[in-house]
């Protein structure tokens, strides 16, 4: 919860105007390798979850309490449970298609990257399947040479 506190007050501070009256906000161009990396991050996730690789999801997760995942509305929270999410994902599902698209990634810092993207999600279970399409929020941290997802967070648009 403490990494989405940090996102929540990040978000908001860029938004705030800074002294004399200039409320234009400041430009801020994210590093190239910090986008490279949350983008190669992402995009093995995207490969893991069709491929169904539990072992590769796993590695991209950063393995502690901190980690938070909120899908369809229920927030996992610690990797235990993370980790039984993705379990019974990869067993319930036999295929997993995702697509994303207008991925962008912003710098938090130099070791912190945000990144949304449009996800288009298929889950078939060999007999029925399900579409969905929403919003992806990833929050990444870099460890070493790599970037770990701390919280990720989907919304998608409900039928009426």
């Amino acid at each position: 919860m403490r990494h989405a506190a940090v996102l929540v007050v990040a978000l908001v501070m860029a938004g705030c105007p800074r002294g004399g009256g200039d409320t234009t906000p400041a430009r801020v161009l994210t590093p190239k390798e910090v986008v490279a990396g949350a983008r190669a991050t992402i995009e093995q996730w995207r490969q893991a979850y069709e491929v169904r690789s539990l072992d590769t999801l796993t590695k991209l997760y950063a393995q502690n309490i901190d980690l938070v995942v909120v899908e369809g509305g229920t927030p996992y929270v610690g990797w235990s449970s993370v980790e039984n999410m993705l379990k019974d994902r990869i067993v319930r599902y036999k295929e997993v298609h995702v697509r994303l698209k207008d991925i962008q990634v912003q710098s938090l810092a130099s070791t912190a990257a945000v990144a949304t993207a449009v996800m288009t999600r298929e889950l078939g279970d060999g007999t029925t399947s399900v579409s969905e399409q929403g919003a992806l929020t990833i929050v990444l941290r870099k460890d070493g040479e790599s970037w770990l997802i701390v919280t990720e967070h989907y919304s998608y648009k409900r039928g009426n």
